[in-house]
C-alpha cells in the first residue's frame, strides 16, 4: 500500500507543477485531491478508499475553491477583458489605411494593432480617428469617427 501512497504524492506534485503553466486552477484541483489521496494510502488504506477521497474531495475543491482561486489568479474582469465584444464603442487611430478592396487595415486600440475593415465600405486614411462598431473573430470593422 505504501508504493500507491507514493504514486498519488508523485502525480499530485507534478499536477502541481503542470498548474505553473496554466494558471486555471483545474491542474491545481487534481493535484490537491492526489495529495489528499495519498493520506490513507500512508495510512494502508484500502485502493477504494482511496479512490473515494481522492473522488471527493476533488468534487469538493473544484465546486468551492476553484472558483475563487480563478479569481484571485485571473482577477475578477479577466473573462471579460478577454472579449472581443468589448471592444465595440472604443476608440482607435487608424496606423495603416483601411482600404477593404486591398484587404483592409490596421487600427491602434489602447496600445493593441487590430486588423480592420471598414464597416461602410469607405476608405479611412492614416491617423484618422475611428470608433469600433464590431468585432468578427480578430477582425474588427470601424467608422470614421
Amino acid at each position: 500500500m505504501l508504493i500507491s501512497a507514493y504514486i498519488w504524492l508523485s502525480v499530485g506534485i507534478l499536477l502541481l507543477i503542470v498548474e505553473i503553466f496554466t494558471a486555471d486552477f483545474l491542474f491545481a484541483t487534481m493535484g490537491i485531491s492526489c495529495l489528499i489521496a495519498s493520506i490513507p494510502a500512508f495510512l494502508g488504506a484500502n485502493l477504494v478508499v482511496q479512490v473515494v477521497v481522492f473522488a471527493i474531495s476533488a468534487t469538493a475543491i473544484f465546486a468551492t475553491v476553484r472558483p475563487f482561486a480563478k479569481k484571485l489568479i485571473q482577477g475578477k474582469n479577466h473573462a471579460k477583458e478577454l472579449g472581443l465584444n468589448t471592444l465595440a464603442g472604443k476608440n482607435g487611430v487608424v496606423t495603416e489605411e483601411i482600404v477593404n478592396e486591398e484587404n483592409g487595415g490596421y487600427v491602434k486600440i489602447d496600445g493593441d494593432v487590430w486588423k480592420a475593415f471598414s464597416e461602410s465600405g469607405e476608405n479611412i486614411e492614416k491617423n484618422a480617428h475611428i470608433v469600433v462598431k464590431r468585432a468578427e473573430s480578430i477582425t474588427l470593422y470601424v467608422e470614421r469617427r
